[in-house]
């Protein structure tokens, strides 16, 4: 009868054990990064203040995400610029210019602002880009078709791609063809410091023509940026907004009172 309790007293110890070590691994695999935004890209002058509002709410007509529409890949700087090389074909690439010479770019200018920070620990879910391309130009009557690549890197770590704007017309030096960029950062983005960095490029060429970063300017730098799954909200001291994973632990809270009733003799030590 003894032998019968201490190995039915072992066997749901094992239990026990292996419910803990499955739970474990679907945590583990809980805590590998999946990156989610939603974004809203268009010429400054262009913009519409309702959609702006609805993506900084996360309206449910904007839900769906960017890494669904293709517009962010999560690919670093170098992993895009390859598959770019990769993907040229020259027989198909249009002219850059009719001209005798090969335009210039630049982004003149950037500038960032931030919104939602709900939990009011300094660190804000979306953020706000506003870019200003501009073409070199000889005459001041250059007009070119570009659309640029967005990317993040927390605290000088790896240029993470998280958008891709569609493409825009800019002419010359002007700046009414300023473009900005909403995000919300949805999942994925854990409370820190992000530098912000433009690639330009221009319809058709595969090649970088322009590129603005932290490096350029302050209003890249450092940005306290966090994901909305990282944006806790406590009400009345009870914690509402995003769960953490502490099933293992509480499992064995509650199977450990009723192993120990059980299996007495067993679990505190025969006397």
């Amino acid at each position: 009868m003894n032998n019968l309790k201490i190995n039915t007293a072992k066997m749901s110890i094992l239990l026990i054990m292996s419910t803990v070590f499955l739970i474990s691994l679907v945590n583990a695999e809980q805590l590998e990064t999946n990156y989610s935004s939603i974004s809203y890209g268009v010429l400054s002058q262009e913009a519409v203040d309702d959609i702006r509002l609805s993506v900084i709410s996360k309206s449910d007509a904007l839900i769906i995400s960017d890494q669904t529409t293709g517009k962010a890949t999560g690919k670093t700087r170098e992993e895009i610029q390859a598959l770019k090389e990769a993907l040229l074909d020259t027989s198909r690439l249009a002219p850059l210019t009719s001209r005798s010479y090969a335009p210039e770019f630049s982004i003149y200018t950037a500038f960032t602002a931030l919104y939602d920070d709900f939990d009011r620990d300094g660190y804000y879910q979306t953020l706000s880009v506003v870019f200003d391309a501009d073409i070199d130009s000889y005459d001041g009557n250059d007009l070119s078709e570009v659309y640029a690549l967005l990317y993040l890197s927390e605290n000088g770590g790896p240029w993470l791609h998280y958008y891709t704007t569609d493409n825009f017309l800019i002419h010359s030096d002007s700046d009414t063809d300023e473009y900005e960029v909403v995000t919300t950062f949805l999942e994925g983005y854990h409370p820190g410091h992000y530098d912000l960095l433009i690639d330009l490029y221009q319809a058709g060429n595969p090649n970088i023509v322009a590129s603005f970063s932290s490096d350029d300017s302050a209003a890249l730098y450092a940005l306290p940026l966090e994901s909305d799954d990282y944006d806790q909200v406590y009400v009345e001291s009870t914690y509402i907004h995003h769960a953490g994973s502490l099933s293992a632990l509480l499992l064995i809270l509650l199977l450990l009172p009723l192993a120990v009733r059980l299996f007495p003799a067993t679990l505190r030590g025969n006397r």
